[in-house]
């Protein structure tokens, strides 16, 4: 087969270099004779990367993001939030794509299909080139990625193919250039674009429960928890989960998990068994200690009563362990917290629940705080 170069002389013949563009007016970019790929080629191979290369980016952006910033989880708890992150990381998918294009020489689904992107002389385009081309297609193509103005823009760039003229994102500078393909490696895409299209589907109906869920547990007002113990009452958030379990020693246990399992808070008691405060305490420190490293600990007074507190790190991961341990009517009762990054975003949401909990065992006296 002859050089891109060659034929674009044998289609267009004029005095000038093989590098230039002769047959394409100055007012209308009309397509070069030789195979190129269709609308419908261009937009399967497209709909595809960006799909895997956004959601790569909205992958690796929410997981940094949600560990440093209670901000972003909350926004994400929004009706909208998870779709406005996705719009907002599209661009980023564009820039992974100009990456991999320069890197690897070509896309997936570009590579399944028979496309590529070249220069209208015939060579491989740059990263910047390549990305100055994506964000130009962010633009003119993908309609900044909104619904309604992507079908126009879409709709626009195909009729413009169909009538033998540039996409207006490529114009002289780009070609999609395309090749035969046996039925293999259309069927591989067939099934690779059916399967990420079921599961960007399937996500999205989750996302959907997901956010009517958030949104009713938000609107919900406080629930009644009883200690089962005590026998008194307490209001608790809407964005806790509460079970009753036995631990190891078969003592009655309340584990209460934040709705989106950022936090974890267990309500326990033992019987003092005559032992002091600070035998408790490092009894508890005992079994913690294949899990958690304590950075302190100490004695303080709570509510009128002897306390010991201790904070530290999980040993194995970057998770929060707060504990108290108070004893009143010859029963240790404790509070374990454990929280997982950023713990900003369940500081108030756990403080909340720590002292509702404890109001169920030692009230505040009239008059105090608690």
């Amino acid at each position: 087969m002859q050089p891109i170069d060659q034929q674009m002389l044998v289609f267009c013949p004029a005095p000038r270099s093989a590098a230039q563009l002769p047959c394409l007016p100055d007012d209308e970019d009309v397509l070069p004779a030789f195979p190129l790929a269709g609308a419908w080629a261009r937009w399967f191979a497209r709909s595809f990367d960006l799909w895997w290369q956004t959601a790569l980016v909205a992958l690796a952006i929410g997981y940094l993001a949600s560990r440093v910033s209670p901000s972003f989880l909350h926004w994400l708890e929004t009706p909208l939030g998870w779709k406005l992150f996705g719009l907002a990381c599209m661009p980023g998918g564009l820039v992974l794509d100009a990456a991999v294009l320069a890197v690897a020489g070509n896309t997936p689904g570009k590579a399944l299909l028979g496309l590529r992107v070249i220069t209208t002389d015939g060579s491989t385009p740059g990263f910047r080139e390549l990305l100055r081309r994506n964000m130009a297609v962010w633009r003119a193509g993908l309609g900044l990625g909104l619904p309604a103005v992507s079908l126009l823009t879409m709709a626009r760039q195909g009729l413009r193919l169909r009538k033998g003229v540039q996409a207006s994102y490529d114009g002289k500078d780009f070609l999609v250039s395309a090749s035969p393909r046996g039925w293999l490696a259309k069927g591989v895409f067939g099934l690779a674009f059916a399967g990420l299209f079921s599961t960007i589907v399937i996500l999205d109906t989750v996302d959907r429960q997901d956010s009517r869920e958030a949104t009713a547990m938000l609107a919900a007002p406080p629930m009644a928890w009883t200690n089962p113990a005590t026998g008194r009452s307490t209001m608790l958030a809407p964005q806790w989960k509460a079970e009753a379990r036995q631990g190891a020693d078969g003592a009655p246990q309340y584990l209460f998990t934040q709705h989106s399992g950022h936090a974890v808070v267990l309500f326990a008691y033992e019987a003092g068994a005559g032992r002091a405060l600070r035998q408790n305490a490092q009894a508890l420190e005992d079994r913690l200690a294949d899990r958690f490293e304590l950075a302190e600990s100490y004695f303080a007074e709570f509510r009128g009563r002897r306390s010991w507190v201790g904070r530290g790190l999980h040993r194995k991961g970057p998770e929060r362990v707060q504990l108290r341990i108070v004893e009143v009517d010859g029963k240790a009762w404790r509070v374990v917290a454990m929280q997982s990054p950023p713990a900003a975003y369940t500081d108030d949401l756990v403080a909340e629940l720590s002292s509702a909990l404890w109001d169920t065992v030692a009230p505040p006296a009239p008059g105090s705080g608690k």
